[in-house]
């Protein structure tokens, strides 16, 4: 009977042991996903901020090269004008001479530049958000005991997101109105 008696104990003892070494590995594991998840979530908020800074950069470069395109346009045509009206036949022939033009490409392209610059950051926070909701499915998934024992926190998202006070605006007030390019209001 004393021989059932330890051997049941053994039993015991050696199932506590399993079941703890398996819930010390299950903590260790989502310890480690979820620092891989945060290590990533810092990485792509660099990430974000390096795009978001170049973006600009881009943009103010691409407008320096239009204000600069433009005035030298008017310096051209002040001195094509300025000459021609004091002498007048030099004002006939400007109307029969070819002129130089303002190239519309360049503002083209500084469009098309914005809007893919604007789309690619956009992508971006929404793959920082992806990470975060997955980041806060792993550890809201294992409930509040594996949270407190892992020390890991529910990420706020709002902390990550580079928003407008217009948007801003427009989720607080639940409207927004359409975009006047015209300016007709």
């Amino acid at each position: 009977m004393k021989n059932k008696i330890l051997i049941s104990l053994l039993v015991i003892v050696v199932v506590g042991v399993i079941v703890a070494v398996s819930l010390a590995g299950l903590v260790w594991s989502q310890r480690g996903e979820a620092v891989t998840l945060e290590t990533q979530i810092e990485a792509q908020l660099k990430s974000n901020e390096s795009n978001y800074d170049a973006m600009w950069k881009r943009f103010t470069e691409m407008t320096q090269v239009t204000d600069l395109q433009a005035e030298q346009m008017k310096d051209t045509y002040t001195d094509l004008i300025s000459g021609r009206y004091e002498d007048s036949d030099l004002l006939f022939k400007m109307v029969q001479e070819q002129n130089p033009q303002l190239n519309g490409e360049v503002y083209t392209k500084l469009q098309n530049e914005i809007s893919a610059g604007r789309i690619e950051f956009d992508r971006n926070q929404k793959k920082i958000l992806d990470m975060i909701a997955e980041y806060n499915r792993l550890v809201q998934h294992r409930g509040i005991i594996m949270a407190a024992i892992t020390q890991r926190k529910p990420m706020n998202s709002d902390s990550f997101i580079v928003t407008s006070d217009k948007s801003e605006k427009a989720f607080e007030e639940g409207k927004d109105d359409t975009i006047d390019l015209k300016g007709d209001k």
